[in-house]
């Protein structure tokens, strides 16, 4: 064995070391002192809470429908929404449900619903006024939050874009990323974390 107090090889029947003649039993039974944990980066204000934050996201959600609508309405998305439900639940074949009758056509007007109004629309509203001058979307605004980087600037688009993809893998793990929020330091979710953002309150 290793003294633990010189590092030297010693006898591991021995009670002290032949070497500086520490007791090693002694040094071995003594308490470690915990390792603080690594504080990431300076306090940069006041973090915003989980309660704040889920007002936030009810206002932005109901403002993303009626913006979804209003696109699906002008690009004629409300028929790849149709598709999906009479070819899944009423097993209307493909052929019949485009003008088309081809499954790739079927299939191409479901993922274009269902990839602009919960992915594209959703993609550039969270990420396009996070990384504007007020770094906040409409419902962060109304609670006064805004959305920073660790050192508490204003976060770049590429940066608010990575925030909003990770926020799929926040829910996906039964929603754990978000509940985090309540329970890390600077109520920082998993999207958060991995993206190096911050929200905090206005001043």
């Amino acid at each position: 064995m290793f003294c633990p107090k010189c590092g030297k090889e010693t006898d591991a029947s021995g009670k002290f070391c032949q070497w500086c003649g520490a007791d090693i039993e002694s040094v071995q039974s003594r308490p470690v002192a915990p390792v603080p944990e690594e504080d990431e980066g300076p306090d940069v204000g006041v973090y915003a809470g989980l309660g704040r934050r889920l007002v936030a996201f009810i206002v932005d959600i109901i403002l993303l429908l009626l913006i979804d609508l209003v696109v699906a309405g002008t690009l004629g998305l409300f028929r790849g929404f149709q598709n999906l439900y009479f070819y899944a639940f009423q097993h209307v074949p493909a052929s019949e449900l485009t003008t088309e009758g081809t499954t790739a056509a079927l299939f191409g007007s479901i993922v274009a619903a269902y990839g602009i109004t919960l992915i594209a629309v959703p993609w550039v509203y969270y990420a396009g006024f996070e990384s504007s001058r007020s770094q906040a979307t409409p419902g962060k605004v109304l609670m006064k939050l805004v959305v920073t980087d660790l050192e508490g600037n204003k976060p770049s688009f590429a940066r608010t874009t990575l925030r909003f993809f990770w926020k799929y893998i926040s829910a996906l793990i039964i929603f754990i990323g978000f509940v985090m929020i309540a329970f890390t330091k600077k109520h920082q979710g998993l999207h958060d974390k991995l993206s190096g953002c911050l929200v905090l309150l206005q001043d």
